[in-house]
């Protein structure tokens, strides 16, 4: 038995490696991927009208390059692919949140040139059909909105195995369905072997500034005093049912096996065959190949016994806010959608670090911020995102924010494309010691009603 289950830990341990290790880069060339995901609202304060967005899609394969590349079990288009390159357009979890996942780029300005392209179609639409893409991380008309799954099986699975948190006590009401009312500002770099651990580790411990300098998820008619409720969701929901498998790192790693260890903690909790889809509660990958039988449903809700299989480990996904991707690029995922005009201050900041990932180590090393609040890094996001905080903690995380920003500045320049004008808006932020949460709710504050401040959050240029 005991030579059994150390076979059992040996093949979850070489299936992950495979995943995840074999696609690392050989060199040091770095590419930028965007992901980009913004609330549809209804400036009526309204629902999203779903007819509204279904002929939006239509309008944009009639005028912009692209084609359908997916439909959902209604035969509507959910998905739509560049005729030019691989640029995406898509409902994300849900039809009121669109996606624009863009195809790897040598500067960011490519990337916002598209964006921009694509935005002078889409806008005018929605607007002409009083709706509007804006730039919160939580849809502020969230609890308003049809949150139901897009009609594929991935979404509706997934939709169906955070709702067993409902259903255990993990999240109340229906905000387990808030994987189709947050939206994220995401960026993928390539690493290498040695790049990948202090890419993992230095990231992670500045989770504290990033939460400060770009919370934009503030949740809208709730009690929630966090200025980032989508941490709370993920961290709360089924996917946070062990701590390894979603948001902040725990450990240091000191190298690829110790990462590996952590990675063996993280969840499966799917099954795909040819005939159906399966969900059930989640298992750590260690211990997967322990189940000689699994209880799981189908979307239907039927139970059936699954037996654990190594394809199996094709579904496994972590949801860390530093992931290491099948692509071999490390994916940051913990910043909400940005202001439109700001939209890409997220990948600015990450690449300029990453250009000077050495400096950056020396400074995550012996940051005096450190020194006074100390290095649980899951507890100072959290404080950081806050939304009162005292004097003397926002002069602190500015400080430190304003050290990061000067280094990602210092990274940008050395890459010699222009792309430090990105950076502007976060030093704006830093001087005025505010963030977009917060602008959100002083305009709230001041009488602004939530359709004005999406308008505001949706201008492309001076926010």
């Amino acid at each position: 038995m005991r030579r059994r289950r150390i076979r059992q830990v040996e093949l979850s341990r070489e299936l992950l490696r495979e995943r995840y290790f074999s696609k690392l880069k050989a060199t040091d060339e770095l590419f930028v991927g965007i992901e980009l995901e913004f609330p549809i609202v209804n400036l009526s304060a309204k629902a999203v009208v779903f007819s509204v967005v279904f002929e939006l899609f239509a309008h944009i394969v009639d005028q912009l390059p692209f084609s359908i590349e997916k439909t959902d079990a209604f035969e509507r288009p959910i998905q739509l692919v560049s005729d030019e390159n691989e640029d995406r357009i898509l409902f994300e979890v849900g039809y009121n949140t669109l996606e624009f996942a863009f195809d790897k780029a040598k500067t960011i300005q490519e990337v916002d040139d598209k964006f921009k392209q694509y935005l002078s179609v889409i806008q005018p639409f929605l607007k002409n059909h009083n709706h509007l893409l804006t730039g919160f991380g939580v849809n502020p008309f969230w609890h308003k909105n049809d949150n139901r799954p897009v009609a594929s099986q991935r979404y509706e699975m997934l939709m169906a195995y955070l709702k067993l948190g409902r259903d255990t006590g993990v999240i109340q009401e229906e905000r387990y369905q808030f994987g189709a009312f947050i939206q994220g500002s995401q960026v993928q770099l390539d690493v290498t072997p040695d790049t990948l651990m202090p890419t993992l580790n230095d990231f992670n411990a500045i989770e504290p500034a990033k939460a400060w300098l770009f919370a934009n998820s503030y949740l809208w008619h709730t009690h929630l005093e966090t200025l980032i409720s989508r941490d709370i969701f993920w961290e709360e929901s089924m996917h946070g049912v062990f701590d390894e498998n979603v948001g902040v790192f725990t450990e240091y790693f000191e190298d690829q096996e110790q990462f590996l260890d952590y990675l063996e903690k993280t969840a499966l909790f799917s099954s795909t065959s040819d005939d159906d889809i399966h969900y059930f509660n989640p298992i750590q990958a260690d211990d997967y190949f322990n189940h000689d039988e699994i209880s799981g449903f189908n979307l239907s809700g039927e139970s059936n016994i699954l037996t654990p299989s190594p394809y199996d480990f094709n579904e496994h996904r972590s949801y860390q806010y530093q992931s290491l991707t099948t692509r071999g690029t490390v994916e940051f995922r913990s910043s909400c959608a940005q202001p439109i005009a700001d939209t890409f201050t997220v990948a600015a900041f990450h690449l300029g670090l990453m250009v000077e990932l050495p400096a950056f180590t020396e400074l995550v090393k012996s940051h005096p911020f450190y020194e006074d609040y100390g290095r649980d890094y899951k507890q100072l996001r959290r404080r950081f995102a806050a939304q009162h905080l005292s004097d003397d903690e926002v002069n602190d995380v500015a400080m430190f924010a304003k050290d990061l920003l000067d280094l990602a500045t210092s990274g940008l320049k050395k890459r010699g494309f222009g792309e430090a004008v990105y950076l502007s808006a976060l030093y704006q932020r830093i001087a005025l010691k505010q963030n977009p949460a917060l602008v959100g709710l002083k305009l709230f504050e001041s009488g602004k009603t939530l359709s004005e401040i999406s308008e505001i959050f949706a201008n492309e240029k001076d926010f």
